[in-house]
């Protein structure tokens, strides 16, 4: 349809399948590479799934009236909620650990976290890892959701987070103390006339 002497441009069917294939290649091998170089990502999404599945048995602890216990499964290595007939199992290269507050042993002496229907729970947390032989996983990237024994709130945070805020709380508790011993020998208590 080219006028004659003029000259055609454009590209032939056949350039337009070479470029569509190397690029279909190209893809093919960035995509496991850049999924690689991300595992945080599934990390942080893992955590953010398991806090809402926690707010989630609150909640059913409310509505239902029943206490509901979320406890560690030995045989997938996995969750498992009272309420839940299969276990919840996490995606491969990650593991969980879980840490129950104080009135959170469960019946074979495991640790579980437990929602009362008033709406608040016995406490703890739970600790999502990478694992394997990844430089994140080598670092000790991980995850920690919290749930706080009065209120039942469940809270995401990182470990070094959670170290920080151990400390702080430990030095006003010293403080505290120190403050309390102060006040004993400052007025006289144990001083009798």
């Amino acid at each position: 349809m080219c006028a004659a002497g003029s000259e055609a441009r454009g590209f032939t069917l056949m350039e337009l399948l070479v470029v569509l294939v190397i690029a279909g290649l190209a893809v093919s091998l960035v995509g496991p590479a850049f999924q690689r170089m991300l595992p945080g990502v599934g990390l942080e999404a893992e955590t953010r799934t398991l806090a809402a599945m926690l707010r989630h048995a609150r909640s059913q602890a409310i509505l239902s009236g029943a206490q509901v216990s979320i406890s560690t499964d030995a045989d997938t290595g996995g969750l498992r909620l009272s309420y839940r007939n299969a276990p919840y199992v996490l995606p491969e290269g990650l593991a969980v650990s879980m840490e129950g507050g104080p009135n959170g042993g469960g019946a074979d002496g495991g640790a579980q976290i437990l929602f009362y229907p008033r709406g608040d729970s016995s406490g703890g947390s739970i600790t999502i890892k990478l694992k394997g032989e990844s430089a994140e996983a080598k670092e000790g990237q991980s995850r920690v959701i919290v749930v706080d024994w009065l209120s039942g709130r469940v809270e995401r945070s990182t470990e070094e987070e959670q170290e920080r805020l151990k400390e702080e709380r430990e030095r006003i508790e010293r403080a505290r103390e120190k403050e309390r011993e102060r006040r004993k020998l400052g007025t006289g208590e144990g001083f009798s006339a």
